[in-house]
């Protein structure tokens, strides 16, 4: 079986150096034998028997409908190796789950996202709505206006302004808000999360 690790076109334009960083480290442990570069949304077919490794809800969304293609979460993978994760010392941060992340697979990508950040010593505060209750960000309203509004909403029940996000969508919604949000992939290389802009038609 081929095993490719796939980031998504939207973390590739956001940070390609730390996505590269990655794909270097899973390469060097012998995790994966190469990257996957195509748009989800590609009619271009997948050789049969790969395993994508997967960092993107939204993609993961689309690989997982593919026949005789199975699809990992990074998050999964990063916390079964010795990744010289940093530590953090207890800070808090509250965590918000995307909404292609719910039932289908919630389980892994949920879950070691979690993972991740208890191995960063990272003090995660839950909201009340969290998991495969989470209210959409925003990412799924039909307008700007919609979006900030929903964005704003969600932003208000988080326990802890600072938030841990898996999806750059997720932090697109929350740059326009009080919240502070940080992409997963961000904290482990300790950098900023810039934010994003919100696309308008």
């Amino acid at each position: 079986m081929k095993t490719l690790f796939a980031s998504g076109c939207a973390l590739r334009a956001y940070k390609p150096e730390l996505v590269s960083r990655m794909a270097a480290f899973l390469e060097r442990e012998g995790i994966i034998d190469g990257t996957y570069e195509i748009c989800c949304k590609s009619t271009q077919s997948i050789d049969e028997d790969t395993l994508l490794i997967d960092c993107c809800p939204g993609c993961s969304h689309m690989f997982d409908s593919l026949p005789n293609v199975r699809v990992i979460s990074l998050w999964k993978i990063l916390s079964d190796t010795d990744f010289p994760f940093p530590d953090y010392h207890g800070r808090k941060m509250s965590i918000h789950d995307a909404c292609h992340a719910r039932g289908r697979n919630s389980s892994e990508m949920q879950q070691s996202a979690r993972a991740i950040c208890k191995r960063m010593n990272i003090d995660l505060l839950e909201p009340e709505r969290t998991g495969d209750n989470t209210p959409c960000c925003g990412g799924s309203a039909k307008n700007v206006a919609e979006r900030k509004k929903m964005a704003a909403e969600r932003a208000a029940q988080l326990p802890h302004r600072d938030v841990v996000l898996y999806c750059t969508g997720c932090v697109r919604s929350f740059s326009v808000t009080e919240a502070h949000p940080h992409h997963l992939l961000d904290l482990i290389f300790q950098e900023d999360t810039e934010g994003l802009t919100i696309p308008t038609p």
